[in-house]
């Protein structure tokens, strides 16, 4: 997750690399992107500065000072971010974005949404972003009956059920009888709650959709927009899943400018630049450089369920 992997030394050049790759002549092609990358800059690296007026860098330079592929890849991530607050995203800002990480030699699924978006190929677009992101073809859930669901449905069948399951169902309904105050029964508590269909119903999430909603539960973000932005930066920062990034970053296409199409829900707009939102970001993303577990590769959340809930949040690093 950009800014993650950064020293507070690197800031002021990282900062700059930003406002060459994204701010041209005229100014920023959206007008809350100074704004939002400000507080980031500030909650994440402690560095302060007024990006209307900081002067520009150049890709040699860097290349020079970010020797580390990790840390160039999350800096051309970061210039992906400020590409999806803008609709449309501008030729200029889709060139100078390439160019950079053609300098840097990054190579990310972030830029394949971001062309896609950037060419209006929405179709396509929604396509690779549940395909490169965390719940596509990195889950390892994936089997012949969901390559088969993926045939008839598309895109929609990465995030939900479209054939009755009543295994997968049954495991999800047990989960209303862990104990008081466990994880499983605030997860069951959570589903109820929001009237959300539970992963082998019909119309419900499917089990790779779902892993994320025991961060939810475990993190404490709501299904909000907001929340939405929190969970998937809480995952970015905490996971080194392939396309974790790509969650947050197609989250903010979804949450902030409507570029992509969810599956899910509605789009929203204005979310990571409302009052607040850039700020509540920053949180989620500390949060998760914090968290001592990756809430996405390794876990299986039903042997713990029986687990409370505090107690669950104390063994990730997290306030219970």
């Amino acid at each position: 997750m950009f800014l993650v992997h950064n020293s507070p030394e690197q800031a002021p050049l990282l900062a700059a690399a930003i406002v060459s790759a994204c701010r041209t002549p005229d100014g920023w092609p959206a007008p809350a992107q100074p704004q939002v990358l400000q507080v980031l800059f500030d909650r994440l690296l402690g560095f302060h500065a007024d990006f209307e007026q900081l002067a520009p860098a150049e890709p040699a330079e860097a290349a020079a000072l970010l020797p580390d592929p990790e840390q160039r890849r999350e800096l051309i991530e970061l210039m992906a971010t400020m590409e999806m607050m803008c609709r449309p995203i501008p030729p200029a800002l889709q060139a100078s974005v390439d160019g950079w990480a053609r300098a840097l030699g990054v190579e990310d699924r972030t830029l394949t949404l971001a062309r896609d978006l950037a060419c209006d190929a929405r179709q396509r677009a929604t396509a690779d972003f549940y395909r490169l992101n965390w719940i596509g073809d990195a889950d390892p859930q994936q089997d012949e009956s969901f390559r088969q669901s993926l045939e008839r449905h598309g895109a929609p069948a990465y995030a939900l059920t479209f054939e009755e399951n009543p295994q997968e169902r049954a495991r999800w309904a047990r989960l209303a009888d862990c104990p008081e105050a466990s994880l499983g029964r605030a997860l069951s508590q959570f589903y109820q709650q929001r009237g959300f269909k539970l992963p082998g119903e019909i119309g419900g999430a499917n089990a790779a959709l779902a892993q994320h909603d025991w961060v939810h539960v475990i993190a404490d973000y709501d299904t909000t927009a907001i929340g939405e932005l929190e969970v998937t930066a809480f995952i970015a920062s905490a996971s080194r899943s392939p396309g974790a990034v790509l969650g947050f970053v197609g989250a903010v296409s979804l949450y902030e400018t409507g570029l992509l199409e969810s599956v899910v829900t509605h789009s929203y707009s204005a979310t990571l630049s409302a009052p607040g939102g850039a700020e509540r970001v920053a949180a989620a993303i500390l949060n998760g450089k914090r968290c001592r577990i990756d809430p996405l590769v390794g876990i299986d959340y039903f042997t713990i369920a029986d687990e409370p809930l505090d107690a669950v949040r104390r063994r990730f690093g997290l306030a219970p």
